[in-house]
């Protein structure tokens, strides 16, 4: 199956930094602001946040996960440099896995 490089896709797993939860919280509007205009440009397909474990309390968060959509790994790697959530040394992107992906299957609204 040949995608072709406007419609690519790219799974991303984005660890957190030992220690970061509080600078998480305290950047994440900005970080949630600034996707906005990925998402517009339809390069954010879907993304949340990882969590040690789901709870109903104060959660503990491992990291983010996130699709973009890209002609190549090296746009996604600028997108993720960019962001907050690196510039705030949050993201451990050391440890990022980028992962080729096609979503067949997306939640209609």
């Amino acid at each position: 199956m040949s995608i072709p490089p406007e419609k690519r896709e790219w799974l991303c797993l984005i660890p957190d930094k030992p220690g970061k939860q509080e600078k998480r919280l305290e950047i994440r509007a900005t970080h949630l602001g600034n996707l906005k205009p990925l998402i517009e440009a339809k390069k954010v397909v879907t993304g949340g946040p990882m969590f040690h474990a789901h709870n109903d309390g104060d959660p503990k968060f491992k990291g983010s996960v996130m699709v973009f959509r890209a002609e190549t790994e090296a746009e996604v790697r600028e997108i993720l440099n960019n962001d907050v959530y690196n510039k705030g040394d949050v993201w451990d992107l050391e440890k990022v896995q980028i992962i080729p992906v096609a979503i067949l299957i997306k939640e209609q609204p």
